[in-house]
């Protein structure tokens, strides 16, 4: 283990000036695990989509500000629809023009349909999760080479049937689903999708696993706290046991391997549990209202994110990866 010491950073990248503190090594580091104009290379011509939760945000504004490290005139790197990048609804598409490469994020908590819950519900029920349904930007996913999708961060309690959001299937709502058979079942639309729309050659796809938060004397809406934590996880026995999450992750994952897909788990999570030190904590964005709960389960950039692209990356070098042809086809099945 390395030594580290705390720094307030500031990092200019695609016109967003982040200032947040981390925690940066002292000893030097061997060797260059990420080449970007390699990446950028290997994708020309082609799309790569991260599509899910804010935590897939994270790692998408990742690799933005790291494959933009390989481009000589950042000009040439824009949101093709002229929105912010600070936007967060909706869907970004960042080009790089002299790669003709677009690096796109859709937000999709769920991956799946929230809609309004039928008619003849109970009045308890104020939003019905459709299981068996993409999400409609799914359309707008064909055709990328490479897919990367995070999911499960919202999948709790709390962001689900607490809030009296309950999982529908086949237009019937399921007031007994659990969270984690919703979650399995939402998964298994993905993988159809997949199976029906991803070229078995060309087509690279990549799921997520979960993301560890390390919130402290509480959850982020009840006084939780990170701030205190200033060096990495040194006991590699102390992080949680393995969520459910990524169990199930996996089971599709393999799935779409026995069916012949390009298919890949991002295993990020027990690395990602030691550093409880790399959250925004009490250093939130400009402009949040204050007071504001303490953030201590997205990453502070550069920082985490950064070591997931990197396997990311090395996942891809080691498939061969090289756009030749759309690896999602254009024909939309849903």
């Amino acid at each position: 283990m390395g030594l580290f010491h705390l720094v307030r950073f500031e990092v200019f990248c695609l016109g967003v000036l982040f200032q947040l503190y981390k925690k940066t090594d002292i000893v030097i580091t061997c060797g260059n695990r990420f080449d970007a104009q390699d990446f950028l290379e290997r994708s020309r011509n082609g799309r790569i989509v991260f599509a899910g939760d804010s935590i897939g945000r994270n790692q998408w504004e990742s690799l933005l500000c790291m494959l933009s490290q390989g481009v000589s005139n950042l000009s040439t790197v824009y949101e093709e629809h002229g929105n912010p990048i600070t936007k967060h609804k909706g869907f970004l598409s960042i080009r790089f023009q002299d790669y003709n490469l677009t690096v796109e994020y859709y937000r999709v908590p769920f991956l799946v349909v929230i809609d309004h819950p039928p008619q003849n519900a109970s009045e308890e029920v104020q939003r019905a999760i459709r299981v068996d349904k993409l999400h409609w930007f799914s359309q707008k996913w064909a055709g990328a080479n490479v897919l990367v999708f995070s999911a499960g961060h919202w999948w709790n309690q709390d962001k689900t049937l607490k809030m009296g959001w309950y999982f529908q299937e086949e237009g019937t709502l399921n007031m007994t689903m659990d969270v984690m058979e919703g979650f399995r079942k939402s998964l298994q639309t993905l993988k159809s999708w997949t199976l029906k729309n991803c070229d078995p050659e060309t087509g690279h796809i990549f799921i997520r696993s979960y993301s560890p938060v390390h919130y402290r004397d509480g959850d982020w809406n009840t006084g939780g706290h990170c701030d205190l934590s200033n060096a990495p996880e040194i006991d590699y026995v102390k992080p949680e046991s393995e969520p459910l999450n990524n169990q199930i992750i996996l089971n599709v994952v393999k799935e779409m391997q026995i069916a012949n897909r390009k298919a890949h788990f991002l295993d990020i999570t027990y690395l990602t549990a030691m550093r409880k030190d790399g959250h925004p904590s009490r250093y939130r964005e400009p402009g949040t209202p204050q007071p504001a709960p303490q953030d201590c389960s997205h990453w502070c950039l550069p920082g985490i994110p950064d070591t997931w692209n990197e396997l990311l990356y090395a996942q891809i070098l080691s498939s061969g990866f090289k756009t030749r042809k759309k690896g999602c086809g254009k024909k939309v099945i849903p």
